[in-house]
């Protein structure tokens, strides 16, 4: 069996990065995966290739869940402007 491929990939992963972190539930669950992958042995650089975002996100995350559980990876408030 041939593996599936997405045509125009680059311009598709850029939209649907996009499209994850457009809402605060959206990211919420992008972050459990993320600690999902660490916790079955994936490093965090390993993650953060495979997710799209920073190495030191993934550590951010992973931390803040052992220290907080669950609610750690909840979107808090930002500092700043807010984007548009």
């Amino acid at each position: 069996m041939r593996p599936l491929q997405v045509a125009d990939a680059e311009t598709i992963v850029l939209g649907l990065q996009d499209e994850i972190r457009r809402s605060e539930e959206s990211r919420y669950d992008h972050r459990l995966h993320g600690v999902l992958l660490v916790a079955q042995g994936m490093t965090c650089p390993e993650v953060s290739r495979l997710l799209g975002d920073a190495p030191r996100s993934v550590e951010y995350w992973v931390r803040r869940f052992e220290e907080r559980g669950l609610g750690g990876l909840v979107e808090g408030q930002r500092s700043g402007v807010p984007r548009a």
